[in-house]
């Protein structure tokens, strides 16, 4: 009897935790809110988009940043999303096959590149990409946009990628930077702030990173506001003075 009461009372116990963290998750995101995963590049811009699209559409953003690879991964298990907003396009295409698309295709709404950051006064001197070699460094993990693009500008410059340190997304990489724990990296130009110096790379200019946005099967309706805000010339601006190139035929 003592077993069957307990057990009775443990599966009790664990259906009343799965059920709260159940409403814990869904209280997470306001039910009247279009919510909105972006990569971690986008940050500010969409920080600004985001509040700019609230004075003119009755509806709250809930914005979440993170590593494009993050986000691809958070989707395929199952995450809710109104609009995703990623890196490059490859990373998209793997959305796509494990979610279907609300309407229309992705649309490529800004483009980016790299350059090489270094701390400032830039004690290590580095110039160019071979100066990396011997150099403590930090690039994108190979998996995330800005490790992909990474390797790709290398192989364009012959130049083989030895960095110290593999960072989950270029905010890391920056952050390494900043405090001075490596001598270089890479990161987009649109990263670039006043706590690093930069140096632009030949060539770098040239080989874009593509930034797709979609909205998938079961988003609000807002979805399509929201995606034509940012095509828009006023969502245009903003990605315009944080540094983003315009956009593209996808």
């Amino acid at each position: 009897m003592t077993i069957l009461t307990d057990f009775r009372y443990t599966s009790c116990l664990s259906t009343l935790i799965f059920i709260f963290a159940l409403v814990n998750f869904s209280c997470g995101l306001p039910a009247d809110s279009l919510h909105v995963m972006a990569a971690s590049s986008l940050t500010e811009a969409f920080e600004e988009i985001a509040e700019e699209f609230e004075t003119v559409h009755d509806i709250k953003v809930s914005l979440t940043i993170a590593g494009s690879a993050s986000i691809a991964s958070q989707l395929e298990d199952g995450a809710k999303v109104d609009v995703v907003a990623l890196a490059d396009e490859e990373t998209m295409q793997r959305v796509i096959e494990s979610r279907e698309l609300s309407q229309q295709a992705p649309k490529i709404f800004a483009t980016n590149y790299l350059v090489l950051a270094t701390p400032l006064g830039n004690p290590s001197n580095i110039e160019d990409l071979e100066d990396l070699e011997g150099s403590i460094t930090a690039i994108c993990s190979e998996q995330v946009p800005c490790g992909k693009l990474s390797f790709q500008l290398a192989l364009q410059k012959q130049i083989e990628l030895r960095p110290s340190s593999f960072e989950p997304n270029v905010r890391s990489v920056r952050a390494k930077i900043e405090l001075g724990e490596v001598d270089a990296g890479l990161i987009y130009v649109t990263d670039v702030n006043e706590q690093v110096n930069y140096i632009r790379i030949e060539e770098a200019e040239e080989i874009k990173s593509n930034y797709p946005i979609a909205s998938f099967d079961g988003a609000r309706v807002e979805a399509s506001d929201f995606i034509d805000f940012v095509l828009s010339p006023t969502g245009q601006k903003i990605l315009e003075k944080y540094g983003f190139g315009g956009p593209v035929d996808y």
